[in-house]
């Protein structure tokens, strides 16, 4: 029953991922208008017209009133966020066994994966990381250390995320001016900067935040390798970053335990 509970409230969730996504880039409040609108006719939606995934079917990815057509990006966000969110529940009932640790980590783990979310979308889209997103998950994921530093009473928590989140930074902005440097234009905006970040101050320093850089770095050549080779990118031509770095600390948070551990076997540590 919770998994069903967790993949409704993604589902709604989502929803709202999607008002961000496309407010955030105009401008706009997230929460004013209150309701949804058509992107075409600007007609406000209907409570029938919102519900997640279905009322997109329903409607075939068309505005009722104006026909015009609806990204399928707010159906693959919607899912997107209820199987990710899923998938947070099984791992944290599968680590934690205490009522307290599980509920503290699903619901920072969730918080994580939304913020991602927003940024690695908007990313793929504008080639843009805004930090009206960005910092407000640095916030909270201060917060959630703060919390657990306190409840736990061990200082090593809030040393590693903040020093995590220092070190992420440090790295890609070096990386961004070696980058610079050795080819002569921008190879990383400082939005990557600034959501390593909030990503490391959610994983911790050592080893998760160079787990998320490799992983960042290894899914984005596969897609840059593979793009290429069905002739959609060209060599020099630029790749959002921040959607890969994005997945990469996804990884991280679930499965980062076992794939060091993995990594030490095959070298015999």
């Amino acid at each position: 029953m919770e998994y069903v509970i967790t993949i409704v409230f993604g589902l709604v969730i989502g929803s709202f991922l999607n008002v961000c996504i496309y407010r955030i880039p105009q401008g706009g409040s997230i929460t004013k208008p209150s309701r949804s609108y058509c992107p075409h006719c600007n007609h406000t939606l209907s409570a029938w017209d919102n519900i997640p995934v279905f009322s997109y079917l329903f409607l075939r990815g068309k505005c009722r009133y104006c026909k015009g057509k609806i990204s399928p990006r707010y159906i693959i966000v919607e899912l997107l966020t209820a199987c990710i969110f899923a998938l947070i529940l099984y791992r944290t009932l599968n680590l934690y066994k205490t009522n307290s640790d599980i509920a503290l980590n699903l619901l920072r783990g969730c918080i994580f994966a939304g913020f991602l979310i927003v940024i690695s979308f908007i990313d793929f889209q504008f080639m843009d990381i805004y930090n009206i997103v960005v910092y407000p998950g640095l916030a909270v994921g201060f917060l959630f250390t703060l919390f657990e530093t306190i409840l736990k009473r061990d200082k090593s928590i809030i040393i590693s995320n903040v020093l995590g989140a220092g070190a992420g930074a440090v790295i890609i902005l070096l990386i961004a001016i070696l980058g610079t440097y050795a080819f002569k234009k921008e190879a990383m905006g400082m939005g990557d900067v600034s959501l390593m970040a909030m990503i490391g101050m959610f994983v911790g320093l050592w080893p998760n935040i160079i787990l998320t850089l490799i992983l960042g770095a290894f899914i984005g050549s596969i897609v840059g390798i593979i793009l290429m080779i069905l002739k959609r990118k060209k060599s020099d031509s630029q790749i959002p970053f921040g959607p890969f770095l994005s997945i990469g600390g996804l990884i991280t948070m679930l499965y980062g335990k076992e794939i060091w551990a993995w990594y030490h076997h095959l070298m015999g540590l």
